[in-house]
């Protein structure tokens, strides 16, 4: 029977399936990442800055830390979807070549049969169909296969581009987020840098007649400020539920403080007094924060650096500073501002 070159294409069309591997496509054009704005900084002034100029420029990087934050948050949901985008991708690509490979494999063991036979491409269809001239049984089967694998082979190059897209777009958006963090971090730094500034020129140094120790008052916040007001009682003397302006009980010397720097109306108690703000452990304490004592809170002072606090002790005695570390029933504090 003459060779019929139909029936060789299709076995050749098999065999060059054969060497189909998983194509990886180079990366596509992704959707553009967001840029990161730099860090500003901070503006300069001629000479010694005021503590106007302070002020000024403090709230300035302020402003702009909280929308370099806001740019950073963003980000990080935008890297979230990139980064599940890419495992979906991933996930469809291997799933599209574990569903070929089978078909791959019979191919190959086709093949290798036919060549340790020692048979050329036609010996496939050889002996026919059951009417004697189509293909053979073992070519239907190959091209069958091989028809699958192709198919097969086109789904798994376009799962690979859109893989080879979506980790191109994490990249992106993984480097806009380490540019709005670093930016973050930078202008945070700068903050640091203009109160530290403003720090050095609001230093007060009072001492207690009473207790001896000296308290040395740093910064311009409003625990700062509420501090200063309250060691100008220093000597007061203690009456029950008094808060000021000449005698004063515990939580009434923190509410009669707080009033005189722009902040009314606290609850004269220190329950409420300790639901407010927010909470601060031991080791961070700062000047201004209000330290709690006992199960119940019955007694409060003011923090004022170096293991000292500011308060109104009890009957019989004065507005005076103490050692933190003489109490034993310390029992938390919080930061108001």
């Amino acid at each position: 029977m003459a060779k019929d070159p139909q029936r060789r294409r299709v076995v050749l069309a098999a065999a060059t399936v054969l060497a189909l591997g998983l194509g990886v496509a180079a990366p596509g054009a992704a959707h553009a990442a967001p840029t990161a704005p730099r860090a500003p900084q901070a503006p300069p002034s001629p000479g010694k800055p005021s503590e106007s100029d302070l002020k000024k420029q403090l709230q300035q990087l302020q402003d702009e830390a909280e929308k370099l934050t806001e740019q950073y948050n963003k980000s990080r949901v935008e890297l979230g979807k990139a980064q599940k985008a890419e495992r979906d991708a991933t996930r469809r690509a291997d799933a599209l070549e574990a569903q070929a490979a089978p078909a791959r494999a019979a191919l190959g063991r086709v093949a290798a049969n036919q060549y340790m036979s020692g048979g050329g491409p036609d010996v496939i269809f050889a002996g026919g169909g059951t009417d004697g001239g189509g293909l053979s049984d073992t070519a239907y089967l190959a091209q069958n296969r091989a028809g699958a694998v192709q198919r097969l082979q086109t789904l798994i190059d376009q799962a690979n581009k859109a893989k080879s897209d979506a980790q191109a777009q994490t990249a992106k958006v993984k480097q806009a987020a380490d540019q709005a963090d670093a930016a973050r971090k930078t202008t945070k730094g700068k903050i640091d840098q203009v109160q530290k500034l403003l720090d050095k020129l609001n230093i007060t140094r009072t001492k207690d007649p009473t207790s001896g120790y000296t308290v040395t008052v740093r910064g311009s916040g409003l625990p700062q400020k509420m501090l200063r007001k309250a060691l100008g009682k220093l000597g007061s003397p203690y009456v029950w539920a008094a808060a000021g302006p000449t005698t004063f009980d515990c939580s009434g010397l923190v509410i009669w403080a707080y009033d005189q720097v722009g902040k009314p109306g606290l609850p004269h108690y220190t329950g409420d007094l300790f639901q407010l703000g927010h909470k601060v452990d031991r080791g961070s304490l700062r000047q201004g924060d209000l330290v709690y004592f006992g199960g119940n809170l019955h007694h409060m002072g003011i923090y004022a650096g170096n293991g000292l606090y500011l308060h109104a002790p009890q009957t019989g005695d004065v507005v005076k500073v103490s050692k933190l570390s003489d109490r034993s029933d310390f029992a938390g504090a919080n930061r108001i501002e």
